[in-house]
């Protein structure tokens, strides 16, 4: 996996310009298997997806989903490094199970935990952050490291400005079938290099990522032949 996914647990983030955001071709983790179909998203700044050619999904699928909990995608460095943070990287998961739920609810969905050909399977995941000093280029994007309840004390640098990204699928329910794909990010809250930061530095990140997967869905709900969305 690229190196910046090693950010994946810094629970510090902040507003950012479109322009200094890493291409999303350095942000495919893997989670999706294949990229090759993915498209920029007209909808949504920075973010790619695919739809199924041919898909109908309000006339062959109910509002009715089986939501997976949300997920953390990394390598088993990564993963250790979550289990030391346990708390703090538990409460990131929880919000924006909380928030997918609630955007779903509010759209008319469905949650459901019994599988038919009509329903939908929805798979999110978290898979990178990155912090970084304001207004950076796109090649000045480094990671650095994982950060939670610890400040920089670094003389001199910018306030930071770290990026969540997620991958999302959607498949048949009962039957597996792929019907869409995203790669999405988000920013949260802008924090002081020297500042402590936690879990509540992510909630506008989630929110934010939440209510554009039940953007996504409303689109191709609303689309006669199904047009990925947001």
């Amino acid at each position: 996996m690229r190196s910046w996914k090693l950010a994946l647990v810094v629970l510090v983030l902040a507003g950012t310009a479109c322009s200094n955001i890493p291409s999303s071709e350095t942000r495919h983790s893997g989670f999706l298997g294949d990229y090759s179909r993915l498209v920029e998203d007209p909808y949504w700044d920075n973010s790619e997806y695919w739809v199924k050619p041919g898909l109908h999904l309000r006339q062959d699928y109910d509002k009715k989903i089986v939501l997976e909990p949300a997920r953390y995608y990394v390598d088993a460095a990564t993963q250790a490094v979550i289990r030391e943070r346990s708390e703090e990287t538990a409460k990131v998961l929880a919000h924006l199970d909380q928030a997918i739920r609630r955007e779903l609810q509010a759209g008319g969905y469905q949650l459901v935990t019994s599988a038919d050909v009509r329903s939908l399977r929805l798979r999110p995941a978290i898979t990178g952050l990155i912090r970084n000093a304001r207004d950076m280029k796109p090649t000045e994007y480094i990671p650095i490291g994982f950060l939670i309840g610890a400040g920089m004390q670094l003389a001199g640098v910018r306030d930071q400005q770290v990026r969540i990204f997620f991958e999302t699928e959607i498949r048949n329910a009962r039957t597996g079938e792929l019907l869409g794909q995203s790669v999405s990010a988000a920013s949260g809250n802008e924090v002081s290099p020297s500042v402590k930061a936690g879990a509540s530095d992510t909630y506008q990140a989630l929110d934010d990522w939440a209510r554009q997967v039940r953007e996504r869905l409303d689109r191709a709900y609303g689309e006669t032949k199904g047009q990925a969305s947001r």
